[in-house]
C-alpha cells in the first residue's frame, strides 16, 4: 500500500480538509489504479456538466462530488467534521496518487 504521495507534508499542512482527502486515497482507494481511473472519469464527468453530481462509499469514507466540491465524510469516526475541497484541488492529488502508483509499479519493474 502507498503511504506517501509526494508533497504529503505540504497537502497535510494546509487544511484538515487536505488531510481528509490523503487519508481517503491512503485508506480506500490504497494502490488501485482502477479506482483512481474511475475517480479522474467521473472528476471529468463534472467538469464537462455530463453529470451534476456523484457519491462514493469507501470503507473508511464517505465522498459527495459536485462540479465545484468534493465533501468527504468519516464513516468510522461520527465526532469528525465533514470537510469540504474544490474539485480542482481534489483532481490534483488524485493525479499525484496516481503519480505515486505509477511510480510503484515502475520501481516494481526495475528489482
Amino acid at each position: 500500500m502507498i503511504e506517501q504521495p509526494c508533497n504529503e507534508t505540504d497537502w497535510f499542512d494546509q487544511s484538515s480538509a487536505h488531510r481528509r482527502v490523503l487519508e481517503f486515497l491512503t485508506l480506500d482507494i490504497q494502490n488501485s489504479q482502477e479506482w483512481v481511473n474511475q475517480l479522474l472519469d467521473k472528476i471529468a464527468a463534472l467538469e464537462t456538466g455530463k453529470i451534476g453530481e456523484w457519491t462514493r462509499s469507501g470503507n473508511a469514507y464517505y465522498l459527495i462530488f459536485s462540479p465545484h466540491t468534493v465533501t468527504i465524510e468519516n464513516l468510522l469516526i461520527d465526532a469528525e467534521p465533514i470537510e469540504t475541497i474544490s474539485l480542482p484541488e481534489f483532481k490534483e492529488a488524485v493525479l499525484k496518487w496516481q503519480d505515486e502508483i505509477d511510480n510503484s509499479v515502475s520501481d516494481l519493474r526495475n528489482i
